[in-house]
């Protein structure tokens, strides 16, 4: 894999040898380059075999761009890589990737390049000349930019989204470009109500190999792994064993395996990883058992879980494991099914999320004890309680809760009705601690006297 055309230029000797790209808009576009940072430098024209990465910030490709410059990984690990520059023509066997679509680095080509596909998301990309691709030329997400002076000549060209310009086209199979929108109207997504999702065209899912494929994004995953996608092109066959590691990297790949591999096995692999990947599990495989199992691990798989499948006591598990009440049906709610949600959920209880028909006395005083009762005064004015009656009420419980009390509900009026149950001997050390915890809520009001 060692390509000798490649050298790493440090960013002060490239401006010197290279001045033009100073001017150059995406060049230090946020000005935060140093001179000693480097760019991955070819001084002519480039062949290599297999796929060129262009997200060098990332882990995976710092291990390949060690392989391609014959540099250990750690010396690589230790330089930051703002850019590449090829002076001449590139060419690749394989793909060119940038699969991070917030940033990437800035990509300078002189001359034409030849690939299987390309896929730009957030990196600042200009190619002086032709770009020829086999299959795929698709750009999206709009932190990037892809400015072309020659002609792209791809079977399919995708623009999702993204700062794409170029000075000519040659797409016989399909373009869609939703920044120009000059493509064809039946190449344009279509917006599916179930899955709120953009379905693409039905003349884009009929020219690849796996007709599971129904959006961008999961395109954009089989070209993020240098995929042969067109079916014109007769990819390899896929085995069991590439879907299961599909699965492991991706679990919403579940969707893309064809049938004859999606197994019990397969499912239970996904579901280990995640409940999410349960809606991509086929009907049969569902019982109330697997929803039971996915909840007491997780109890935001209730979330996921089929509506036929729930019933109270699968309620109960979720909010005994930790759930948010918004997440289940308001027809399996009760006092004690709202508590034992809050009590056992990883942040501070959402009183807003439950029905004006559950907000009772008993129930405010609970939440305030559980947590902070941030939403009380809110949640009284809305349901015509009285909010010190609560938290008297709460006062009364116990000394402890005076701590939350003084916390987030600091008044005259609990003040003096918490010293008029604590402050005594029987409760001095206590009641003193809290004083003092409070002091400067005390002075404020002049309560400290």
């Amino acid at each position: 894999m060692y390509n000798s055309s490649f050298i790493l230029v440090s960013i002060k000797e490239l401006k010197t040898q290279y001045p033009f790209l100073i001017d150059h808009e995406g060049f230090d576009y946020f000005e935060e380059w140093e001179d000693d940072d480097f760019f991955l430098v070819a001084n002519e024209n480039v062949e290599i075999k297999g796929n060129f990465y262009l997200d060098l910030y990332e882990d995976q490709a710092k291990k390949w761009l060690a392989k391609l410059l014959n540099l250990p990984v750690k010396e690589i690990e230790t330089k930051r890589i703002e850019g590449i520059l090829i002076n001449g023509d590139f060419s690749t066997s394989g793909s060119i990737i940038n699969a991070e679509g917030d940033y990437g680095p800035y990509v300078y080509i002189a001359g034409n390049v030849n690939c299987q596909s390309m896929l730009l998301g957030g990196a600042y990309v200009e190619i002086v000349g032709n770009v020829q691709a086999k299959e795929v030329v698709m750009t999206y997400y709009n932190h990037g930019t892809f400015i072309n002076s020659g002609c792209i000549d791809a079977p399919v060209f995708i623009v999702e989204d993204h700062n794409t310009t170029f000075a000519e086209r040659k797409n016989n199979l399909f373009y869609y470009n939703d920044r120009a929108n000059d493509f064809d109207p039946e190449n344009a997504n279509v917006y599916d109500d179930e899955s709120d999702e953009e379905i693409m065209s039905n003349q884009l899912r009929k020219l690849l190999e796996n007709p599971l494929i129904e959006t961008f994004e999961e395109l954009q995953r089989d070209l993020e792994r240098g995929e042969l996608v067109l079916k014109q092109n007769n990819p390899p066959a896929k085995t069991y064993e590439y879907w299961e590691q599909r699965v492991k990297s991706n679990y919403r790949d579940l969707k893309l395996v064809p049938p004859q591999y999606k197994t019990a096995k397969l499912y239970q692999l996904a579901l280990n990883i995640t409940f999410h990947a349960l809606p991509y599990v086929e009907d049969d495989f569902i019982t109330p058992e697997l929803c039971e199992a996915l909840v007491k691990k997780d109890g935001f798989a209730i979330r996921e879980i089929p509506s036929q499948f729930i019933t109270r006591e699968l309620c109960f598990m979720a909010a005994e494991s930790g759930t948010l009440i918004s997440l289940m049906s308001e027809d399996f709610y009760s006092e004690e099914l709202i508590l034992t949600t809050f009590r056992n959920g990883k942040h501070e209880p959402n009183i807003n999320d439950v029905p004006s028909d559950f907000i009772t006395e008993n129930l405010l005083v609970e939440y305030v004890k559980i947590g902070k009762g941030l939403w009380l005064d809110k949640v009284c004015k809305e349901n015509g309680k009285e909010k010190l009656t609560i938290l008297k009420q709460v006062i009364d419980s116990d000394i402890k809760y005076l701590d939350t009390i003084f916390g987030h509900h600091f008044s005259k009026e609990v003040v003096d009705y918490a010293a008029f149950l604590y402050d005594n001997l029987e409760y001095k050390v206590e009641w003193e601690s809290f004083v003092q915890k409070y002091n400067a809520k005390f002075e404020r009001l002049g309560l400290n006297n």
